[in-house]
């Protein structure tokens, strides 16, 4: 609903003009009841023959009233009560001080019933309603806590501060549920640990479907397996022997020396290899000394010494070998032959089986380390991977659960001692002590009353009026007033289903007020409390009646009268034979905010202008019948 005020005192001729439409027709006054200083209204005129309507003014366009204007104008006039207090003014302004009004407003003739002036006022908008007062913060406490009330040390009604003990209740039985809880939250952390192996043996099996090379080497077939041949789409199973890796750019060669040079051979010392099959020399080095006791056939007791060397690319594994080491400028020879062994060599074997999709050539091909001997592929084994992922992920959430409640149990039983969380007042309490709980409901509220708010909904009409930081007025029923400020709108609109049963429903909006503080007086929370939200507002801003202003296909207007010497801009003609009186023009106008009873005007007419207002709707309908139909169309507001 919205509603004006107007904070300006109206001048004693507009409470004339206003109290001679609200008061009925009285018998006129003897002369001598008037004061000498007061004009006398002079006798109205008798009407008008209706004219021609091609005796209108040139110009002008013909009119037609709106036959629904006084229905339009019925629900602005004033109440009973308030019509007859203005009538009663007047009467006493008449009596000793009528002329006070007429030289406030005008030196020229009397205002008539029909029209009023111009002012300067306030204006002002609001939405209202009636929302319920409630806490800004407010706590329940000891939901969840089971067990049975041992202290209640407060009451409802009681201040209390921050950490204070409301009450104790014994928390046996959910010490009993955090036991269990724990004892569940220990197998899920196993129970993750058994996933993340399924998964690193998941992922194990799909990485060994792409054989690569351990290190930069050649890839010999197996002694015993000989040369295999598999080509793309073969079905490779787990275990089968692809060949050997070997690094043969760097031979090694151990060797057993007497224990006559166990001291005297050390790492790094230069020594030149043999091999008599290749007849082939190559500069050494002693890589490792192992001081072990060996018996050689002779009966010599031996060291072992390991040489290494780059492979001129003649040599392979297993030629007789020997070494010469040159110490103190001697040198000395092992006590036997060695067999020459590859720097490094591993086994290729397959871990997964699956179907080859792609194979490089194998037996005798260098390759460099991690490059791709061959792929396969295998479904199973994939899919064994996104199960075991998944076992993985459920577990952990599994996991997590079981730790919130440990936690959740474990605050619950540091809560039976139940603490004011805030400082303020005890609501309500609703145990006593010896009373068993169950953790279903609140037992105990506290709130803070130093702040308190209003909820309250707004209707979807209204809502786009309605902004955060806008004024509030508030007032309960015993007659206590408070201010407040919209301090929150939803966006979020509430549909109530309307009791008629057609199923309609009204859109409402929740909004939110907060109450200003007031040494005056204080506001209990769940209570009724009406509210109005000022919505807009103008000071000293040039008011009219609603009634006065019409519409025209151009916008706004006034019917507006000239005063001596001074022309209106833009004003248009009267046609002859309307019921306005004489001396009015058109006024285009721009109006402001308005609402039942006062439109403000921005621009067109300003202070102390007279204009004309609505006439009754049996004035209308006769000049529409004069008219004839016009083409013209005015509408009254």
């Amino acid at each position: 609903m919205k509603r004006s005020k107007n904070k300006e005192n109206p001048t004693p001729a507009q409470d004339a003009a206003a109290a001679t439409q609200a008061a009925p027709p009285s018998e006129p006054a003897a002369p001598e009841a008037v004061s000498p200083a007061a004009p006398t209204a002079p006798e109205p005129a008798p009407p008008a023959e209706p004219a021609a309507p091609e005796a209108s003014a040139p110009g002008a366009a013909p009119l037609v009233r709106n036959k629904y204007a006084d229905k339009m104008n019925a629900k602005k006039k004033l109440p009973k009560q308030a019509k007859i207090a203005i009538a009663a003014a007047v009467a006493a302004l008449l009596g000793g001080g009528g002329w006070f009004a007429v030289s406030q407003m005008d030196n020229s003739a009397p205002v008539s019933q029909d029209t009023a002036f111009s002012e300067l006022g306030f204006l002002e908008t609001y939405v209202e309603g009636y929302g319920q007062t409630s806490a800004k913060r407010r706590e329940d406490l000891g939901k969840d806590i089971k067990g049975t009330v041992s202290e209640v040390l407060a009451s409802p009604g009681d201040t209390v501060t921050e950490g204070d003990v409301l009450l104790v209740i014994d928390p046996s039985d959910t010490r009993k549920e955090l036991d269990e809880a724990m004892d569940e939250e220990e197998d899920a952390r196993k129970g993750i640990e058994s996933a993340q192996r399924s998964l690193r043996a998941a992922q194990e099996s799909v990485a060994a479907l792409n054989v690569t090379a351990p290190f930069a080497g050649k890839l010999i077939p197996d002694d015993e397996a000989g040369e295999p041949h598999i080509s793309v789409g073969d079905e490779l199973s787990s275990g089968l022997k692809l060949g050997v890796m070997v690094d043969d750019t760097v031979m090694r060669v151990p060797l057993y020396y007497s224990n006559a040079y166990i001291d005297r051979i050390t790492e790094g010392m230069p020594a030149t290899v043999s091999v008599a099959y290749t007849m082939t020399s190559v500069p050494a080095t002693v890589e490792k000394v192992e001081k072990i006791e060996r018996i050689s056939p002779d009966g010599t007791k031996t060291f072992r010494v390991t040489l290494v060397f780059d492979n001129p690319g003649t040599l392979t594994k297993d030629m007789d070998a020997i070494g010469t080491i040159l110490v103190d400028g001697e040198s000395v020879v092992p006590a036997d032959t060695g067999k020459l062994e590859y720097s490094r060599e591993k086994d290729i074997v397959l871990e997964s089986s699956g179907t080859v999709t792609a194979v490089s050539g194998l037996s005798y091909y260098r390759f460099s380390a991690g490059q791709s001997l061959l792929s396969m592929s295998n479904p199973d084994v994939t899919d064994a991977l996104e199960s075991a992922r998944a076992g993985v992920e459920s577990q952990q959430k599994m996991y997590e659960k079981k730790q919130e409640r440990v936690a959740e149990l474990e605050a619950l039983i540091e809560g039976a001692t139940v603490k004011a969380p805030i400082s303020g007042v005890v609501v309500d309490i609703s145990v006593s002590e010896g009373e068993k709980v169950d953790g279903q409901r609140a037992i105990c509220t506290v709130a803070d009353l130093s702040s308190i708010v209003v909820n309250a909904s707004i209707a979807e009409i209204d809502i786009d009026k309605v902004q955060t930081g806008q004024p509030v007025q508030l007032s309960m029923d015993d007659g206590s007033m408070f201010t407040g400020t919209v301090s929150s709108v939803s966006m979020q609109a509430e549909s109530n289903e309307g009791s008629g049963g057609g199923g309609n429903s009204a859109i409402n909006f929740p909004i939110v007020i907060t109450v200003d503080e007031s040494p005056e007086a204080t506001l209990s929370p769940n209570r009724s409390i009406e509210f109005k939200i000022t919505t807009a507002s103008s000071m000293d801003c040039v008011i009219v009646p609603s009634s006065a202003v019409v519409y025209t296909q151009e916008g706004a207007a006034v019917y507006a009268k000239e005063a001596e010497g001074v022309t209106l801009e833009n004003a248009q003609p009267i046609p002859e034979g309307s019921e306005v009186p004489e001396g009015f023009v058109l006024v285009p106008v721009e109006t402001g905010i308005s609402d039942d009873t006062n439109t403000e005007i921005l621009s067109g007419i300003g202070e102390g202008v007279e204009v004309f207002l609505a006439a009754p709707k049996d004035a209308w309908e006769q000049y529409e019948q004069e008219m004839n139909g016009g083409t013209a169309e005015v509408a009254v507001g």
